[in-house]
């Protein structure tokens, strides 16, 4: 989940950095664009940085963007890090929007850190407020009416069932006009949902893997199509090998082959249908995979 955690925030600060501020409390801004964090540590890159205009104000601000999927102690010292290296680069202590997406255990995120001299006598800390998805509510992400906010709704608390929840992201993002824009937020929504929901992929909610392919978050929808692709080759050579063997399976009689899609399992049973003696006897080991 790091590198689709990591991809879809990357997207999500690119195209809605605007959300992302609203969720980290930074309100009343008149315009906002994304900056390369690339150019600002050559060893510990933060996730994002967004430069943020305020009305009357001349002087842009630097938002600092940190997402992390659990919770943990060092998130802090990494915060505190950028805050230290972006000061120095920049020459003004950054604002922080610190995200933290799901518990564990435990585990804690503070938003505080302070590093020491050797001798204990120098210290630098910092502070700065974190925001943990799942305290908040999707009935109040809904309500702000924005769909960069959508993708995060999975992760918030809810008395709503998974399902319903989910069909109201989709309903909302489909009222996007920009289709590219939709395409990627479909596709960002259903990672997180993923985090948020382990299993549950909702794809066909979301329009299954094909209807996603130009979105800028591929990695995820091309492995499951390819998953896809070599079950279905896999029962294509099966029933190949039946019928050349044993004239036309009954499709009633091998109709368990269709829920199967494990790799491993697939290839031994097209091993069975090459060599089994009859077709009952590569029936009964279809069973007993399925």
């Amino acid at each position: 989940m790091r590198q689709d955690k990591d991809r879809t925030g990357k997207w999500l600060l690119a195209h809605h950095g605007d959300a992302i501020l609203r969720l980290g409390g930074v309100t009343g801004f008149s315009s906002w664009k994304p900056l390369q964090a690339e150019t600002v540590a050559p060893r510990r890159l933060p996730d994002g940085l967004i430069e943020v205009r305020f009305p009357g104000e001349a002087t842009p601000v630097l938002v600092l963007v940190e997402i992390e999927t659990y919770p943990d102690a060092d998130n802090d010292r990494q915060v505190l890090d950028d805050l230290m290296v972006l000061a120095l680069d920049r020459g003004a202590v950054p604002e922080v929007v610190s995200l933290v997406l799901k518990p564990k255990g435990n585990l804690t995120t503070t938003g505080q850190s302070e590093r020491f001299g050797p001798r204990g006598r120098t210290r630098v800390s910092g502070s700065w407020p974190v925001v943990r998805l799942w305290e908040l509510s999707a009935d109040d992400l809904l309500a702000m009416n924005d769909p960069g906010v959508i993708p995060w709704v999975p992760l918030t608390k809810t008395d709503a069932a998974p399902d319903q929840l989910m069909a109201t992201c989709r309903e909302r993002i489909q009222a996007v006009a920009d289709p590219t824009d939709r395409a990627g937020l479909l596709v960002v929504t259903q990672i997180l949902a993923g985090l948020a929901f382990p299993g549950r992929k909702f794809l066909d909610l979301f329009g299954g893997p094909e209807a996603m392919i130009e979105s800028p978050v591929l990695d995820e929808v091309k492995e499951i199509l390819r998953k896809r692709y070599v079950a279905d080759a896999f029962r294509d050579g099966i029933r190949a090998n039946l019928e050349a063997r044993f004239g036309s399976a009954p499709e009633d009689r091998i109709a368990p082959l269709g829920t199967i899609n494990d790799e491993a399992r697939l290839k031994g049973l097209l091993k069975l249908a090459a060599t089994c003696p009859d077709l009952d006897t590569f029936v009964a080991g279809l069973n007993a995979h399925t």
